[in-house]
C-alpha cells in the first residue's frame, strides 16, 4: 500500500480490514479511539521529506558564506524567495551506509531515512554485489506512529515517475526492517484512495455504507455466539473487540472528508500518464498539491515525496533539450566535463524550483495567525553526496521551514572542525521538531544526540 492508513480508520478501509466475517484485533483495538484535532491555538506540527536521487554537484550545490550571511549556489538560486526559511547543513555524512551489503547506491537510498545498514537480499547491484531492504524503520513511520492517531491517515507516500519494481533502490519510507512503504506514483490514485467517498454521488456512498453497516451487525452477532462460550483473558479479548465492532458501526460515515475553509477538492485536470517521464513535471505538481491538500485538511501530519529512484536513467529534456542523456549517466561525469556537469546541474536546480513550487503551496493555507508552512518542516534528502564518485561524505541536507519555531532558519551551517558526523544526528533532531523525544535513532553505532546549533 502506497498510503498509509492509521488504525482508526475510514469506512472504505474497514471493508478491506473486514475481508468478510473475520476482523484482525489489533485493527480494531485501535480502532476504538476517537480521531483527535488540535484544538484552537494548538496548530499541528508536521514532517514532509522529498528525496532526489544521484548525489548533486557539489560544487553548484553549496553556498558562499556561513551562518546568516550566506549566498545561495546556482543549484539553490530557485529557492531565493524562500531564503529565510531554509537550514542549509554541511558537514554530515551518511555513515550507516557505509557498511553492510549492498552497492553505494543502494546503501545510500536504504540508508537515508532509516539510519540503518541495509539486510542481506538478493536486489542485484554495481559490481556483482546485492542487498536486501533497509535494517529499520524510516523517519517518517517513527514520527507517523507518535502523531498518526490524530488522523485518518498516519502517513502520506507519493512519487513521481518511480517507474520501478519493488525494490531497496525505489523504496524510503519503511515500518520496520525489512517493511517497505512502496510510494504511490498516480495522483488520481491517490486522490481516490484519500478522497473517493468525499466526492463521489451522495447515494451512492449511502448505500455502499448501509452494505459495511450490515457486514459489520453480522460479525457483531458472530462475535456473541461465541463469547458465551469463551472464558478468562479470551473473554475479555473478544469483548474489547465487540466494543469496537460496534462503535464502527456508529461511526462509519467519519471516513467522509468534509470540505471547507483551505480543505477544498482538488481540480486535476484530464488524465495523463503518470509514468510517462516527459509528464514528471505535470505529475510533479500534482502530487505536491495533494500533499498541500491533505496537510490543510488534516488527513495526515506525515509525508514523504519520492522524485524517480536510485539509479534512475529518466531524460530530463524538459529542463533543457540539450539534455539527451539519463540522469544517472550526468551524475556519473567527470568534473572536467563542463557541459555535461552543467546540465547535471541544471537538474538538481530544477528539483529545486519544485521544493520552492511545495513551500509556496503550503505558505498559501492560512492557519492560525500564520500558515501551514509556519508549522512545517521539510527535509531535502539524497542517496549521494557526490555523483561521479558515489561519496556518502558532506551529504546535500536542506531543510526548509521551522516545524512551528523549532528551527533557527535563514542559516547556512558548515562545520568544518568536526568531520564523520552522522546524520542519524540530523534524525534525531527532526524526531525532537516533532516533539518526539529520543537520544538516537537507527544504527545504536551513532547513538550521539540531536545536532547543536539548529534551534
Amino acid at each position: 500500500m502506497s498510503i498509509r492508513k492509521n488504525h482508526r480508520l475510514s469506512r472504505r478501509h474497514v471493508l478491506r480490514g473486514l475481508g468478510g466475517a473475520a476482523i484482525a484485533l489489533p485493527l480494531l483495538d485501535a480502532m476504538r479511539s476517537d480521531r483527535a484535532h488540535a484544538g484552537p491555538g494548538d496548530t499541528p506540527k508536521r514532517l514532509i521529506i522529498m528525496y532526489t536521487p544521484n548525489g548533486t554537484v557539489p560544487a553548484n550545490f553549496w553556498p558562499t558564506g556561513n551562518g546568516p550571511d550566506f549566498t545561495l549556489s546556482p543549484i539553490l538560486a530557485p529557492l531565493a524567495d524562500h531564503k529565510q526559511d531554509l537550514l542549509i547543513l554541511g558537514g554530515l555524512d551518511l555513515m550507516s551506509s557505509l557498511k553492510g551489503p549492498g552497492d553505494a547506491h543502494q546503501k545510500g537510498t536504504g540508508s537515508c531515512l532509516t539510519g540503518m545498514p541495509l539486510l542481506e537480499g538478493d536486489f542485484a547491484g554495481d559490481g556483482g554485489q546485492s542487498a536486501g531492504w533497509a535494517g529499520g524503520i524510516s523517519l517518517d513511520q517513527e514520527v507517523a506512529n507518535h502523531v498518526g492517531q490524530h488522523t485518518p491517515f498516519a502517513s502520506l507516500e507519493l512519487g513521481v515517475a518511480v517507474q520501478d519494481p519493488a525494490n531497496v533502490g525505489a523504496r524510503i519510507s519503511y515500518r520496520g526492517a525489512g517493511q517497505p512503504l512502496p510510494p504511490e506514483n498516480s495522483p488520481y490514485a491517490a486522490y481516490q484512495r484519500l478522497f473517493g467517498d468525499s466526492i463521489a454521488d451522495p447515494l451512492a456512498v449511502e448505500r455502499r455504507a448501509a452494505r459495511r453497516r450490515a457486514v459489520l451487525d453480522a460479525v457483531g452477532d458472530e462475535h456473541r455466539a461465541l463469547r458465551d462460550r469463551l472464558s478468562g483473558d479470551d473473554r475479555e479479548k473478544l469483548e474489547n473487540h465487540l466494543t469496537a465492532v460496534e462503535e464502527i458501526r456508529d461511526r462509519l460515515d467519519e471516513g467522509v472528508i468534509s470540505f471547507g475553509g483551505e480543505c477544498q477538492p482538488l481540480q486535476q485536470g484530464a488524465f495523463m500518464d503518470p509514468n510517462l517521464v516527459s509528464n514528471m513535471p505535470i505529475m510533479g505538481k500534482l502530487q505536491m498539491d495533494l500533499m498541500a491538500m491533505a496537510m490543510a485538511c488534516d488527513i495526515t501530519r506525515v509525508g514523504t515525496i519520492m522524485w524517480t529512484r536510485s539509479v534512475a536513467n529518466h531524460v530530463f529534456s524538459f529542463v533543457d533539450p540539450n539534455i539527451t542523456e539519463a540522469h544517472h549517466s550526468l551524475a556519473h561525469k567527470g568534473d572536467e566535463d563542463a557541459p555535461k556537469v552543467a546540465q547535471n546541474t541544471a537538474i538538481n536546480a530544477w528539483y529545486a524550483e519544485q521544493l520552492a513550487y511545495l513551500i509556496t503551496r503550503l505558505k498559501a493555507i492560512p492557519e492560525g495567525d500564520g500558515t501551514v508552512f509556519d508549522n512545517t518542516v521539510i527535509l531535502w534528502t539524497n542517496e549521494q553526496a557526490k555523483g561521479n564518485n558515489h561519496s556518502r561524505y558532506d551529504m546535500p541536507y536542506v531543510l526548509a521551514g521551522s516545524a512551528g519555531g523549532y528551527f533557527d532558519t535563514g542559516r547556512y551551517l558548515t562545520r568544518p572542525e568536526m568531520p564523520q558526523i552522522p546524520h542519524n544526528k540530523l534524525l534525531v533532531s527532526l524526531l525532537h521538531a516533532m516533539d518526539i523525544d529520543a537520544d538516537s535513532f537507527g544504527d545504536p553505532e551513532f547513538d550521539a544526540g540531536p545536532l547543536s546549533g539548529l534551534t
